[in-house]
């Protein structure tokens, strides 16, 4: 369990915590499960960080565009190349293994940028209003949890778009997980949501739901366009499932 902890981690954040050398395929699947700690990891950066500049007068806008940006440095922007390279791909042709080949270019064409720009806009947007409506002036109360939910819940997603998913290639990064993920490795980690709840269960059940429909409707389309789900797809479903959280997040602080 340590271990799989150790590579979802390592994978998923910039943190210095090296997976095993004698790693076994089993394990990168079952991390998988211990994905949503790093989403909490990144969540409590972000928590800090916006708690910080708050106390620093900055205002709710420049805030966000800080937070969104500290996100991508601390998951390296893996996920944001994986909306780039996935933009490209369903943009860049009709076939489908022309799609597949452009998605493994590590160019990126003028599809994947405005992907990319859409993306860092719709999550600064969601963070911007929702900070606007609860400034961080003060010591942060449970509504604050808030912004945890769409880090946590979106790498979640990833091994809900994985679970029972076909690979589309012979081999690649995402080979590990894709069709590899068992149930207990959703159950395991949906585990890890619940501590959420005390933010709310209406609101918190209406972003983690927003979450997942870019999972879901990425997990039909994938099979459709591309014969399958890729690591980019992967990586896509994460990023578009925390821009529609926080959309949803700015949403709830106001009803």
């Amino acid at each position: 369990m340590l271990t799989r902890l150790r590579v979802a981690v390592s994978f998923l954040t910039i943190l210095p915590v090296s997976p095993p050398s004698d790693l076994k395929s089993e394990d990168l699947a079952g991390s998988m499960a211990f994905f949503p700690v790093a989403g909490w990891i990144i969540g409590i950066f972000l928590i800090s960080a916006a708690w910080l500049t708050g106390q620093a007068g900055m205002t709710p806008l420049c805030i966000a565009v800080i937070l969104v940006g500290l996100e991508a440095w601390l998951t390296r922007g893996l996920h944001l190349d994986g909306v780039a390279d996935l933009m490209d791909g369903l943009g860049g042709s009709f076939d489908r293994q022309r799609r597949l080949a452009i998605m493994k270019d590590s160019s990126t064409g003028t599809f994947g940028a405005v992907g990319l720009i859409l993306v860092l806009f719709l999550k600064v947007a969601g963070l911007e209003s929702f900070l606007a409506a609860q400034p961080f002036t003060v010591c942060p109360d449970f509504r604050f949890l808030l912004i945890l939910i769409p880090p946590v819940a979106a790498r979640w997603a990833m091994a809900v778009l994985a679970y029972k998913s076909s690979y589309p290639r012979q081999a690649g990064t995402g080979s590990a997980f894709v069709g590899n993920v068992r149930f207990v490795d959703l159950f395991l980690g949906g585990l890890m949501i619940l501590p959420l709840l005390a933010a709310g269960w209406l609101p918190v059940i209406a972003i983690i739901a927003a979450v997942l429909l870019p999972a879901f409707w990425l997990k039909k389309r994938a099979c459709s366009l591309l014969g399958g789900v890729t690591g980019d797809v992967l990586g896509a479903s994460c990023e578009l499932g925390e821009a529609a959280g926080w959309l949803m997040l700015s949403i709830v602080t106001r009803i």
